[in-house]
C-alpha cells in the first residue's frame, strides 16, 4: 500500500468520524456566536477569551482556579485575564482571603457582554429547535454528555 492509498484512506475514514463531526459542528456554532457577538458590538473579545468567561464564578475567582477550570496552565491563564482586563471586561483585584493571589470578576462591561452572549446563545438554540424536535434535542443533549463524561473518564485513565 503506498503513502496515497493511506491518505485516500485516512481521508474517507475522516468523513463519517464523529469527533470531527462534532468538532466541526461545535466549531461552526462557535463562529456564530463570535460573529453575532462582534455585531453586537463586542469585537475586540476572541474565541480565545471564552475560557475566561466561561469559568467565572459569582463573587469572583482566583486565576488558578479558572485555569484549572479551562485545563490550561495559571500562566496561559494570566496572559487571557490580562487582555480581557485590559480590553475592560474583567476587574483585578488581590484576593482577599488570599494576600497572594488574584480576584478576578465582571466589570459592567463584561456583565453586558455575558448578557448579549446568553440571549445570542438561546437564539442559535431557538435554531436548533427549529432542526430536530424537543424529545430529539433532548435525548442528543443526554448522549453528548454521556459522551464528555465517557471521554472524559477515558482521558483520566490515560494520564
Amino acid at each position: 500500500m503506498s503513502n496515497d492509498d493511506v491518505v485516500r484512506d485516512f481521508q474517507t475514514a475522516a468523513v463519517d468520524n464523529l469527533g470531527r463531526l462534532l468538532d466541526a459542528a461545535s466549531t461552526a456554532v462557535n463562529a456564530e456566536l463570535m460573529v453575532r457577538l462582534a455585531a453586537a458590538g463586542f469585537m475586540s473579545i476572541r474565541p480565545a477569551h471564552v475560557p475566561v468567561f466561561a469559568g467565572l464564578q459569582p463573587g469572583g475567582i482566583q486565576i488558578t482556579a479558572l485555569a484549572a477550570h479551562a485545563g490550561m496552565s495559571r500562566q496561559a491563564m494570566s496572559v487571557l485575564v490580562r487582555e480581557v482586563e485590559s480590553l475592560g471586561y474583567l476587574r483585578v483585584t488581590a484576593d482577599p482571603t488570599d494576600r497572594r493571589a488574584l480576584r478576578v470578576e465582571l466589570t459592567e462591561l463584561g456583565e453586558r457582554f455575558c448578557r448579549a452572549a446568553i440571549d445570542i446563545s438561546a437564539q442559535i438554540n431557538a435554531q436548533f429547535e427549529q432542526l430536530w424536535t424537543p424529545a430529539e434535542l433532548a435525548a442528543l443533549r443526554t448522549r453528548l454528555r454521556e459522551a464528555a463524561a465517557t471521554f472524559s473518564a477515558a482521558e483520566g485513565r490515560a494520564s
